[in-house]
């Protein structure tokens, strides 16, 4: 019994840290709006979803963690897992329309 506790204890903080370490609001500001953006137009391209990358000032390399946060805002509207997968492969088409950095000139 004393084990199970201690287990129940370790699984509580990893599933604590995890979740308090995906809660970036503007990753999950931009995952949102691709989700609205999907929801809207399920035929959407590569380059509008890149666009909606460009608005919240994701750069190319953070953009495979917001993609991360697309799959359950799929799934929220609706979206059988079939389809998410499908339009999954168009964000990930997206990043390379991402730019590396934006200049603050």
């Amino acid at each position: 019994m004393k084990y199970l506790s201690v287990a129940v204890f370790i699984v509580l903080v990893f599933l604590a840290f995890r979740s308090n370490r995906n809660k970036d609001p503007a990753k999950q500001s931009c995952a949102n709006d691709i989700g609205q953006l999907i929801r809207k137009d399920r035929n959407a391209t590569p380059e509008d979803i890149a666009k909606v990358f460009v608005r919240h000032k994701i750069i190319r390399s953070e953009s495979s963690k917001v993609g991360r946060l697309v799959m359950p805002q799929l799934m929220k509207i609706g979206l059988e897992a079939e389809d998410a997968t499908m339009i999954m492969h168009q964000v990930r088409q997206a990043y390379a329309f991402v730019p590396e950095s934006y200049s603050n000139k």
